[in-house]
């Protein structure tokens, strides 16, 4: 799926896309991502920096902005940006692709505990390259927590909705090339299309943090 399209598709919606989202198709990625978080990493969730890939109008800023010191958003659309911007949520906005927002960061040397993609996944084929590149960005300890749709069968699967489905398999297999460790992996839908739940799953995962011999300065 091409970068324009992504982005013109998400610059034409931008204006009604929060009414669209949580009134006709019941959206709540944001809040599933939490309460997988919170169960993770307890109650008083404290985050001392958050990013939110594919931010979009800031939904997931939203939800998490109470629990992060600091919070970075990035999206493809100028448009859903200039939306998150009105919202005051954020510290940080850029509008960039994942991928190459992600390299820029590693390259930069930044860290970040929690990072969040909440309904980004559907619109990216192999989950690998963007699961490593996220990595790389993440601090020892820290969290990438995200949403996909799936299906029952194997591999990836383009839908009628031009939304991509992944299997349990594929996501597992993507967070593992990444050397994250996985936490949680459940079966939890983000939204309705035509008054029926779509099926997903909701995933968080970890950063091992090096044992004290790995970081050990030789003799």
């Amino acid at each position: 799926m091409t970068a324009t399209y992504v982005r013109r598709l998400f610059d034409q919606q931008a204006a009604s896309f929060d009414e669209t989202l949580m009134e006709r198709l019941d959206y709540r990625g944001p809040e599933i991502l939490l309460e997988a978080v919170r169960g993770i990493a307890g109650p008083r969730l404290r985050v001392g920096s958050m990013l939110d890939l594919g931010c979009g109008t800031g939904l997931g800023g939203a939800a998490f902005r109470p629990h992060v010191d600091w919070l970075v958003g990035v999206d493809i659309s100028p448009a859903m940006i200039a939306k998150a911007c009105e919202k005051g949520l954020y510290d940080r906005l850029a509008v960039n692709d994942l991928r190459c927002f992600l390299d820029a960061e590693a390259d930069a040397r930044a860290l970040y505990h929690l990072v969040l993609a909440a309904d980004v996944f559907v619109y990216v084929n192999d989950l690998a390259p963007v699961t490593t590149a996220a990595a790389r960005v993440l601090a020892p300890g820290g969290f990438l927590a995200f949403t996909v749709e799936t299906h029952a069968g194997d591999g990836v699967v383009m839908q009628p909705t031009l939304r991509y489905a992944h299997a349990q398999a594929h996501v597992r297999a993507a967070i593992a090339d990444a050397g994250l460790e996985l936490l949680r992996l459940s079966h939890a839908s983000t939204r309705t299309e035509k008054g029926a739940a779509v099926a997903g799953l909701v995933v968080v995962a970890s950063k091992p943090v090096p044992s004290a011999a790995a970081t050990a300065e030789p003799d």
